[in-house]
């Protein structure tokens, strides 16, 4: 088994999620993996890499390919050919492709690869409200599942979507590993100190409504709380239209408001004690496999969605959904209960984690799927 190769083809805004996965795949099977950057990205992948795969042995050989073009430039059917070209080499046993790579990509893979080798990871089947060129997601997603196969999804309920809309599909049902971004420099205070600090980070896109988390801040506010404080860390380009209007209190906001880099995510997170998701819909997150490496309380709306992930009082704290009024409650009861409440969502959630997220779990899954194409 040692022996048999996988062709990886990695998105950069996929990396975290594949990088754990290959840090362990890479003892079993040889893998030769392409990471694409995109256009005008500044983000060191590299250095991202380095700091999880430090030596990547003999049965790892990673490339970087760098895009010279946006996305919709034509010219960039050459780069993706022979993105595809080089995937092909060395008669590989299986192929893995995490991101779309619209549009050459797609047409260049379906017509160039053995379909019946080829796993696509679909981290959408279903597109969320909200979500930025959803016409766009949509109509890739319906290339991909009506063009191959094989198919990775991320979570229960999309894997009941995809069961809902197409059949005899080949599927790999494996929960993102928890995303791991180093150990931090510098660590919370005491549970006990009188100030509580929220957190909120990723790209900030309108399905996340962080308006509603900035909404609830203001109603504390006003209900007389000042021992807390709220930070929004993440890249919006429609902030200061947007969002910034929003904020009436300005001194309970802490806003790092750009592509926040990955080797100040663990300082992040252990410098905060409750992570919040207001989101309104998501095919799965990514940001709560932070907070659970990081062993950070969070409070999510109460979507289908987040019941995989949290259990009401015991894994995490719940609001209604698109309702500022819920979350600002949630988060007073926070502030009332904090010492009594931290250490045990703590305690809880990390023993959900060792039971149901532990990476070797979700890597023998791949193997086991892997071994039977």
């Amino acid at each position: 088994m040692g022996q048999r190769k996988i062709s990886w083809i990695t998105a950069d805004y996929f990396l975290d999620v594949d990088l754990p996965i290959i840090a362990r795949l890479k003892d079993h099977y040889h893998i030769a993996w392409q990471i694409v950057v995109g256009y005008s990205n500044d983000i060191d992948y590299e250095k991202y890499v380095k700091m999880l795969i430090p030596a990547p042995g003999k049965n790892l050989e990673i490339i970087f390919v760098y895009e010279k073009f946006r996305r919709r430039d034509p010219r960039l059917f050459f780069s993706d050919l022979g993105i595809v070209s080089r995937a092909r080499s060395g008669s590989p046993d299986f192929y893995y492709i995490s991101g779309f790579m619209y549009p050459w990509g797609l047409i260049l893979q379906r017509m160039l690869l053995p379909v019946e080798k080829v796993v696509m990871a679909c981290h959408n089947v279903s597109t969320p409200k909200g979500a930025t060129r959803a016409w766009l997601a949509d109509k890739n997603t319906r290339f991909v599942l009506n063009h191959f196969k094989n198919i990775q999804v991320f979570s229960k309920s999309q894997h009941a979507v995809l069961d809902s809309r197409y059949k005899n599909k080949n599927v790999l049902e494996a929960p993102l590993a928890l995303k791991d971004y180093g150990h931090p420099t510098r660590m919370a205070g005491t549970k006990e100190r009188e100030m509580v600090r929220f957190l909120n980070f990723g790209i900030i896109r309108d399905y996340k409504r962080v308006d509603l988390l900035i909404a609830a801040g203001c109603i504390l506010y006003e209900r007389g709380y000042r021992n807390f404080r709220i930070t929004i860390a993440g890249s919006c380009p429609e902030w200061d239209q947007q969002y910034a209007p929003l904020i009436k209190y300005p001194e309970v906001f802490i806003l790092d408001i750009r592509r926040i880099p990955n080797e100040e995510v663990a300082d992040l997170f252990a410098g905060s004690d409750y992570f919040i998701m207001p989101y309104q819909d998501i095919a799965q997150s990514g940001a709560i496999t932070v907070a659970f490496q990081y062993n950070l309380p969070v409070i999510v709306s109460d979507i289908p969605q987040f019941r995989e992930f949290v259990a009401e009082g015991r894994t995490g704290l719940c609001f209604k959904s698109e309702n500022a009024e819920s979350l600002a409650d949630t988060m007073q009861y926070v502030l009332d209960n904090h010492v009594a409440i931290h250490s045990v969502l703590k305690a809880n959630q990390a023993a959900f984690v060792q039971k149901n997220l532990s990476i070797d779990s979700i890597v023998q899954r791949y193997i086991n799927y892997f071994e039977k194409l």
